[in-house]
């Protein structure tokens, strides 16, 4: 009976323990490094761009900041521009509204990390003019919120040697899987594809676009960077 008892006591103290400690714990692991908000350029909702706030270097926060703005604003051009075409290409072609399918720009983004004094920010471009299918484009941001610089892919990385390793072992399996990347050649750079930062085992993920390792029915690809070869 004692021994029951027991039992029963240090069962209720381990639950207390997990329900007192968890959220403590889960707190600290989802703390965010950055307020990071969506804006709308000129009101647009086809055109997001991100706003933050919360880094501790405010003068390249501001900078961060007028240069996602700036981008918004080109793009709000270019989306003009393209639903300007619709008209002229329509009308050259000599189809109505309802059997020339409209012509569409759009950006969006994406926060994929953002903890641990770093932030990641994907931006997505997308249009169509005209086709079996749109086309879509994105480039990644990756800052280090206590400092607002910017990360390259190589900097994450203590040496060029170690970072030479991983790019090499990481187009090596690109390659020799051909039947979910018959696309990639081995002047894959990885310099050039932009990346995010995760909690995975190698702490970055490389993204892929459309074409550039598989077909379109692939869309964009995610992959791990790989730290060793198997």
């Amino acid at each position: 009976m004692k021994r029951s008892l027991t039992m029963v006591c240090s069962l209720l103290m381990a639950m207390v323990l997990i329900f007192t400690l968890s959220p403590l714990t889960m707190h600290a692991e989802t703390k965010k490094a950055v307020t990071v908000k969506t804006h709308k350029f000129m009101f647009n909702s086809n055109i997001k761009y991100p706003q933050i706030s919360g880094m501790k270097n405010k003068l390249r926060q501001e900078k961060i900041n007028s240069n996602f703005k700036k981008l918004a604003q080109q793009d709000y051009k270019d989306r003009k521009k393209i639903l300007k075409r619709y008209d002229k290409d329509r009308k050259e072609l000599g189809l109505s509204k309802k059997d020339y399918a409209s012509y569409e720009y759009k950006t969006f983004f994406t926060v994929k990390y953002n903890q641990n004094n770093k932030v990641s920010i994907v931006r997505t471009k997308y249009y169509y003019t005209g086709g079996a299918h749109g086309e879509y484009y994105s480039e990644s941001y990756n800052y280090n919120t206590n400092s607002g610089k910017e990360v390259t892919l190589k900097q994450n990385f203590k040496t060029t040697a170690a970072y030479n390793n991983a790019a090499t072992c990481t187009v090596n399996k690109i390659l020799a899987d051909k039947e979910k990347y018959p696309l990639a050649d081995k002047n894959l750079d990885l310099n050039l594809t932009p990346y995010y930062w995760t909690n995975s085992k190698s702490g970055i993920n490389l993204i892929f676009q459309i074409y550039e390792i598989a077909p379109y029915s692939s869309g964009q690809i995610e992959l791990p960077m790989e730290t060793t070869c198997e």
